[in-house]
């Protein structure tokens, strides 16, 4: 007979032979009827390790919660309650391995007398309370995303020119690459996971406002960049693919580093070029995937919106019902009243007739109002109440003038920067002095320029090469004469004095 395996006689190791990550109890102060006073101590001692690396002393952790409850607009006194024992959580947060106590030398008499225990979080609680608080707030990494196709196209070109010659300046393109990339990650990450969340269930209004906020979010940064920048990011990587990465590496790690760091960097290297690829090359490509996702979710987004509009309630009889009674409110008698009732409602008062009134017509076998049972009432019609559930969906509000409007508008925009960038480029190969003068939308153009010029590095002859950040415009700029003076270029808003050099504006991908 075969012995029966029970959950005790489950081999635990079995579990850990599989190499799977097991239990988290760092995690467990955020569970429970006590986890907001835990995260505030957390908080509190992840906020004081920009200042202090010897930890916090638990004579000062009273007063810190104090003042970082007053900057959130909460009561400090809430710590000096007795149901909040200090002691208590910090050895409940010891025994889960959130933070480490020691207890401080003591150096005077009276220190014996003192409570000298020190706190610190451990280092993995501390990364995963920095999670926890950057839960949701992708801001920044949406951002950046958004001009990350750019800023990739930019600096793979930067990497690809100065990989065998410049191991300094191939290391900051590099840096700047790695962080653009996993920036733009995890906001697809995010976008992915809040479309998978908003399409679960039955729709209601949070989630279409989800889905329309995640979809304009993606439009903003795949519309105006990975369509435009693909091809050129493709043939980028592939160029890069048979670089010299050690040389790169030996200079971020130092001459001293050893051949294993120097060998998982540079492997780095050529898993990030592969992810590039992954993420621009080919019909497959995680951008391509991407695209097919969110135009899937727009057939799902326009039947949650009528669903809604049929059977949420979108179209109410309350306007209607206030406006009643208003006028009823307003009538002199009762009886004007009650006409203007039956008047609105259908209903008519009661005529008496003399003598005994027949049978009634229609069917004899029928059923009185009066003896008939109950009738079930659907949960749904209970549940709306005074909202209209019958119908079909209410009408959508016509917006074509409105549309139509805006594209006028922007229309005129366009045609108007249309007219400035060829009034800009038309003075392409001068010098400032010879500049005449600026319109305003002239100046900010130009402003813009020589920003970016100004920020390109200078090469042995002075020469500056650039290309905006709209990946429109490449920029060359001669340093002016030696002893020359300033240009000065008359603008509605003044003068703009600057070094009198001769500018070249030329459209993006067109060289002469």
């Amino acid at each position: 007979m075969e012995p029966t395996i029970t959950i005790d006689d489950e081999d635990e190791g079995l579990w850990q032979f599989a190499g799977l990550p097991g239990g988290l109890p760092q995690a467990a102060y955020l569970v429970g009827p006590l986890a907001a006073q835990y995260r505030l101590i957390v908080d509190v001692l992840l906020a004081q390790q920009e200042f202090t690396l010897t930890g916090v002393a638990a004579a000062d952790l009273p007063e810190l919660l104090r003042e970082h409850l007053l900057a959130r607009r909460a009561d400090p006194a809430i710590v000096d309650d007795p149901r909040f024992n200090l002691d208590a959580r910090m050895r409940r947060l010891r025994a889960w391995g959130v933070v480490d106590i020691w207890q401080d030398r003591a150096r005077r008499d009276e220190d014996f007398l003192r409570n000298l225990d020190r706190y610190q979080l451990t280092p993995g609680a501390a990364d995963l309370h920095r999670a926890v608080r950057s839960m949701g707030d992708d801001i920044a990494d949406e951002a950046a995303a958004t001009l990350a196709p750019s800023v990739l196209t930019a600096h793979l070109a930067t990497l690809r020119d100065t990989v065998s010659s410049d191991p300094a300046a191939a290391a900051g393109a590099w840096s700047v690459i790695q962080t653009t990339h996993r920036a733009m990650a995890d906001a697809a990450a995010g976008w992915q996971a809040r479309l998978a969340g908003a399409q679960a269930g039955a729709p209601d209004p949070g989630k279409l406002v989800q889905v329309q906020e995640t979809l304009r979010r993606y439009v903003e940064m795949w519309g105006a960049g990975v369509d435009t920048h693909s091809e050129t990011i493709t043939a980028l990587v592939r160029g890069l693919a048979g670089a010299d990465w050690r040389r790169v590496a030996v200079h971020s790690l130092g001459a001293s580093a050893g051949d294993t760091a120097i060998d998982d960097l540079t492997a780095s290297y050529a898993r990030t070029l592969d992810a590039l690829a992954g993420w621009f090359d080919g019909p497959q490509c995680q951008a391509r995937r991407l695209r097919r996702q969110m135009r899937d979710t727009i057939s799902p987004l326009v039947r949650g919106q009528r669903t809604l509009a049929a059977v949420g309630g979108h179209v109410s009889r309350r306007a209607e019902l206030l406006a009643l009674a208003g006028r009823l409110e307003a009538t002199g008698d009762d009886e004007q009243g009650w006409s203007l009732w039956c008047a609105a409602t259908g209903l008519f008062e009661a005529r008496h007739l003399p003598g005994v009134a027949p049978d009634p017509a229609g069917n004899p076998g029928a059923t009185s109002f009066w003896e008939a049972e109950p009738v079930p009432v659907e949960a749904r019609l209970r549940k709306h109440g005074h909202k209209a559930t019958g119908g079909s969906a209410a009408r959508i509000q016509d917006r074509s003038e409105g549309r139509r409007a805006a594209k006028a508008r922007a229309s005129e925009i366009q045609s108007a920067a249309a007219r400035t960038e060829a009034a800009v480029v038309a003075r392409s190969g001068q010098r400032l002095s010879q500049w005449r003068k600026l319109s305003g939308p002239e100046l900010d153009l130009v402003l813009v320029m020589l920003a970016v010029v100004a920020g390109a590095r200078a090469g042995k002859d002075g020469i500056r090469k650039a290309r905006t950040g709209d990946d429109r415009w490449e920029l060359r700029a001669e340093p002016a004469p030696e002893g020359a003076p300033a240009a000065v270029v008359h603008t509605p808003d003044g003068r703009l004095v600057h070094p009198d050099i001769r500018l070249h504006i030329t459209a993006a991908g067109r060289f002469a």
